[in-house]
């Protein structure tokens, strides 16, 4: 059982706001280190999902998984969330001549 005393903190809002912020940004930063996510590619408008991803390319999701692990497109793994950085999906459709 914990003996330590209770302490009680009353914070205003906005600094409630900075401490979960900035708890926030050190854990995605270590957690970016650690799996190697660029930190560049965890903006949300930057990503694509795979339906995203296949909608876009006009694709099966057979053929976007073997071109994932063949290394033409690189995914993003997030948890258990498969991501895909949108510069990479639009260069592999110029370059297929899918846009």
């Amino acid at each position: 059982m914990n003996k330590q005393p209770k302490v009680i903190y009353q914070l205003e809002a906005d600094d409630l706001k900075r401490i979960i912020t900035e708890a926030v940004t050190d854990a995605m930063e270590r957690y970016t280190s650690i799996t190697g996510i660029q930190a560049q590619a965890v903006n949300d408008n930057d990503l694509m999902t795979r339906k995203e991803v296949r909608e876009y390319l006009d694709v099966t999701a057979a053929t976007l998984h073997n071109w994932s692990k063949r290394g033409y497109l690189e995914s993003i793994h997030i948890g258990r969330l498969v991501r895909y950085r949108r510069a990479d999906v639009e260069a592999l459709a110029r370059t297929n001549n899918k846009q």
